[in-house]
């Protein structure tokens, strides 16, 4: 039998007393090793085996315990280097530590991106993780998801393409309930957003002017919900919408198409829907606003920056901003060289009447028909081509004929092999 092994059994019931006060599960682990071997009639390498475990640990173990006598001496010690050469320096985890103050709510690649464009620091997303956690900034602890997972996921290739909806104020102010009136495009994640007091169809119809004026790039559809401020849709035994709403009738005005996602598919809105939880982590986790006028001011000093300084990585680090200017010099590169190259994809030629409607004109050598053909419907490519001739005197979006930028994007992989970039 081990010497060990004997002197163990003589130590151990004088430990038994402090062991019962223990709780600490790592410790119990390593004395319940040593007690069954000290308790079995087979030898050290039988109990080992049986229990999964080498002699190395056993024998590890106790003689730490037959040199101490104390089950503390039973504790894994650190293995925490003393000195660390490469870890990060003083100066970049102020940096960290300073942007995090600054924003809560961005993590480790946000910080990482900020990093080099303010300070020209080059830092790893997951040196900024570890630096984080090693100040006791972020925690390993689980965190429920705030929404259920899509797989899909896309991007419509040019601007335009606008989702809506309404969020109400988390907090009350002065005991009065606001909403926050919200759209944003599906390409660029380009936002406009306002406070209002209360929801009626007068703000609607001042939201959807003030966004008219603000848009840099012409709005060529606006998907909602079926809420009652955005159609009359199932209401009064109606399925379909009338078309008398006040925006059905602003959209029309406009060639708008106003689409109505399904009934329960709000992640077919899923782009606004998005927006609202980064607004609850962003904007209203702040100091909450003491009046309406300074929620007011707040939140447009709020979309300006979303708009102007939010880079975001599902942008390729670029801000909504960037994104229309990027999306300007494509379709620039488009019709410089594809459409010049390649005369068959240029856009149709259209003629349009008093009321705004396309028609295509009519040969010389093909006879007039006698019957008066219906106006073809305006493409997105014709609505676009449109509006750049009457405002084409703003300088901003005169230099945006991006609907052309359809055509390309629709067959990528036949156009793929012609281009000649």
């Amino acid at each position: 039998m081990s010497a060990l092994k004997n002197q163990l059994r003589l130590i151990l019931p004088e430990l038994s007393q402090e062991s019962n006060a223990n709780q600490d599960q790592e410790i119990k682990r390593h004395l319940y090793l040593i007690r069954a071997v000290c308790s079995s009639t087979k030898s050290v390498k039988q109990v080992c085996e049986k229990r999964g475990v080498s002699t190395d640990q056993f024998y590890h173990w106790g003689k730490l315990l037959r040199k101490f006598k104390n089950i503390e001496c039973l504790r894994s010690k650190s293995r925490k280097p003393k000195h660390s050469p490469n870890q990060t320096s003083k100066r970049i985890e102020r940096r960290i530590l300073a942007l995090r103050k600054a924003e809560p709510s961005h993590g480790s690649e946000r910080i990482s991106f900020d990093l080099k464009r303010l300070f020209k620091i080059t830092c790893a997303p997951m040196t900024v993780y570890n630096v984080l956690k090693r100040l006791k900034l972020i925690s390993r602890d689980y965190h429920k998801k705030l929404t259920k997972r899509h797989h899909r996921r896309y991007r419509r290739p040019f601007p335009g393409y606008m989702q809506m909806d309404i969020k109400y104020v988390p907090y009350k102010i002065n005991g009065q309930q606001f909403y926050e009136f919200n759209i944003v495009d599906h390409c660029t994640t380009w936002r406009f957003i306002r406070a209002y007091k209360n929801l009626t169809h007068a703000n609607i119809l001042l939201f959807l002017a003030g966004l008219e004026a603000s848009c840099p790039f012409p709005i060529l559809e606006i998907q909602t919900d079926n809420g009652q401020e955005f159609t009359d849709k199932y209401r009064n035994g109606r399925v379909e919408p009338s078309g008398q709403h006040e925006l059905d009738i602003w959209c029309k005005a406009r060639d708008i198409i106003h689409r109505l996602i399904p009934i329960g598919q709000k992640e077919l809105n899923g782009k606004v829907e998005n927006t609202h939880k980064q607004d609850d982590r962003e904007f209203y986790a702040g100091v909450p606003a003491k009046s309406f006028e300074n929620l007011e001011r707040a939140m447009q000093g709020y979309n300006g920056r979303w708009n102007s300084l939010r880079a975001t990585k599902a942008l390729g680090w670029k801000t909504p901003n960037e994104c229309i200017e990027a999306a300007f010099v494509r379709a620039l590169v488009y019709l410089r060289l594809v459409l010049e190259k390649y005369p068959s994809k240029q856009a149709p030629v259209y003629f349009y009447d008093s009321e705004g409607n396309a028609y295509m004109p009519v040969p010389k050598d093909r006879p007039v028909p006698r019957k008066k053909t219906k106006a073809k419907k305006m493409s997105a490519v014709d609505r676009y081509l449109q509006w750049h001739e009457w405002d084409e005197k703003k300088t901003t979006k005169a230099y945006l004929p991006l609907p052309v930028m359809s055509q390309i994007f629709s067959e990528p992989n036949r156009w793929k092999e012609k281009a000649p970039f």
